[in-house]
């Protein structure tokens, strides 16, 4: 993300306002009360972010023929959980909408400080990992809280209104994410094309194993399932570019994370194309609350 140019960079930051806007704005007391009340899934799913899928990465690298460098981007994508990309796929699925968006928030925001630590412990050597703060913070702040709670305020006053323009933040979402993958798709491709098809198809694996992950560590919480499985893999690689810009500088670093940007996207965009026809099957209903909540 942080590679993009300035039209990319204003498109992405637009799509999420909107998204968090529309997730905000769909937002009721009783899916914050679902929310709080959910102590075991967010556990779980903080579990499968900062400990299970590390441990995966960590593994991978010991196992895997991966070039140095391409070893060091899989392990920095593996500490990173927070992949604001997923908010396309996950705010999509009926019924964890406001569970999409606020782990989103809440995992970003863990990501900017835990992150280094797993990575300083992940890394061999004497490694001095670099984070600028205060920069990644003002991006959580100001394109995923502020917009969520600008949303809920909305909700919370003109809720009729509040639908109605949900809705076309929604379709907006959709219209600047698929924007955004048309401008840098040419990038990508040349990433994907010097990373060379053997490590892509480890990074593959690598979120196969991560949407794996996910997906049972929400347990019986069935509806969640989905959400876990696309926030667990989806890594957030806007983060994972600050880090290897200001700790690993060697462009060699930075070219399989900007490559895992784009083979990350058709899986779980699968998943979601998956859950939505099974829901579609299903009787028509109330949405559910958010799994975990009793």
């Amino acid at each position: 993300m942080f590679l993009m140019d300035t039209l990319s960079r204003t498109l992405m930051f637009a799509f999420l306002i909107a998204s968090m806007l529309s997730v905000g704005m769909q937002a009721t007391m009783k899916d914050l009360r679902s929310l709080l009340a959910s102590k075991g899934l967010l556990f779980r799913a903080l579990l499968a972010n900062f400990v299970v899928v590390p441990i995966i990465g960590i593994v991978l690298v010991r196992v895997l023929p991966l070039k140095p460098e391409a070893a060091t981007a899989l392990l920095i994508l593996a500490c990173t959980p927070g992949g604001i990309s997923a908010l396309q796929f996950t705010t999509k699925i009926k019924g964890e909408k406001f569970f999409a968006g606020s782990s989103a928030f809440l995992m970003s925001v863990l990501a900017v400080f835990l992150s280094p630590v797993l990575l300083t412990l992940a890394l061999r050597g004497n490694i001095s990992v670099v984070v600028p703060y205060g920069r990644a913070l003002f991006f959580v702040v100001a394109f995923l809280l502020l917009p969520l709670v600008a949303g809920m305020l909305v909700s919370g006053r003109a809720e009729r209104l509040a639908g109605k323009l949900s809705k076309l933040f929604g379709l907006a979402s959709v219209v600047l994410f698929v924007a955004v993958l048309l401008l840098i798709r040419g990038e990508r491709k040349e990433a994907m094309n010097a990373v060379g098809k053997e490590a892509l198809l480890y990074m593959l694996l690598f979120i196969v194993l991560s949407m794996v992950a996910g997906w049972l560590m929400a347990g019986r919480a069935k509806e969640a399932r989905p959400v876990l499985a696309t926030v667990t893999s989806m890594r957030n690689v806007a983060l994972c570019l600050l880090i290897a810009l200001k700790t690993f500088p060697d462009p060699a670093v930075q070219t399989p994370l900007v490559a895992f940007s784009a083979l990350m996207v058709p899986p779980n965009m699968l998943l979601t194309l998956y859950w939505a026809i099974r829901n579609r099957k299903k009787p028509v209903g109330k949405e559910a609350e958010i799994p975990g909540s009793k």
